[in-house]
């Protein structure tokens, strides 16, 4: 009789444990999207928090409600180096039914990634912009964490921007996408003004934290003044 495996890489990673806690915004913006996801509406979110602002934590809440409703997720982050700490946090709502896809993975690894996704295994997968050919059946939900960011763009053949192909697959999937950013590209604002995407905005620090005193100093008045 044989039995076969599949390598988990997320694993060994430290499981946290604890509760989230959501300032006004913060459970303004969740609730938004839950009563839209609940009404059956996808669509497509620009999640504009400033620097801060908690916008994993609502993320988190997001998936959630998602992953509550038997709908898997994908996490495109910009930089595999953000994979750890991202999956870490993850965990600690999720558990075990949270993988990862990267580029420094083994293909043998990748493979079982694909495999664990196809067979219902995991709920969430994070990665960079090849995680989203994740082969989830049941997507609901496409979070795209900093969607300003240059590396979404595949300079390589095929060429794409993972958030073009993520509001596509979503179409398909009769999922929803959330972008989220503090500085939102262009396009993406551009597309909440003319009312292609709504926009959740989140404009004061989680927790306690407050923003810092900005100062604007024009160095040519201070060279004519002789402060050199």
């Amino acid at each position: 009789r044989s039995q076969r495996i599949y390598r988990n890489p997320v694993e060994k990673m430290e499981k946290l444990d604890g509760d989230i806690l959501l300032n006004s915004e913060q459970q303004l913006a969740v609730n938004h999207f839950s009563k839209d996801y609940q009404s059956g509406i996808r669509k497509t979110y620009l999640l504009h928090g400033i620097t801060g602002s908690g916008k994993t934590e609502v993320y988190l809440q997001m998936m959630r409600e998602v992953v509550r409703n038997n709908r898997q997720v994908i996490v495109l982050i910009p930089e595999i180096a953000l994979t750890h700490q991202t999956v870490v946090r993850f965990r600690k709502v999720f558990g075990e039914r949270v993988s990862i896809l990267n580029s420094r993975m083994s293909m043998g690894e990748r493979f079982d990634q694909y495999e664990r996704a196809k067979k219902g295994e995991v709920d969430i997968v994070v990665g960079p912009r090849m995680a989203l050919f994740t082969p989830f059946e049941c997507l609901g939900l496409i979070v795209m964490d900093e969607e300003h960011e240059n590396s979404y763009k595949s300079d390589t053949m095929p060429r794409y921007h993972a958030r073009e192909v993520a509001i596509y697959r979503a179409g398909l999937s009769n999922a929803s996408v959330v972008l989220g950013s503090a500085t939102p590209s262009l396009e993406s604002y551009f597309a909440t003004v003319q009312g292609d995407m709504e926009r959740l905005e989140l404009n004061k620090r989680a927790g306690q934290g407050t923003l810092p005193n900005v100062h604007v100093v024009d160095l040519r008045e201070e060279m004519k003044a002789g402060n050199r």
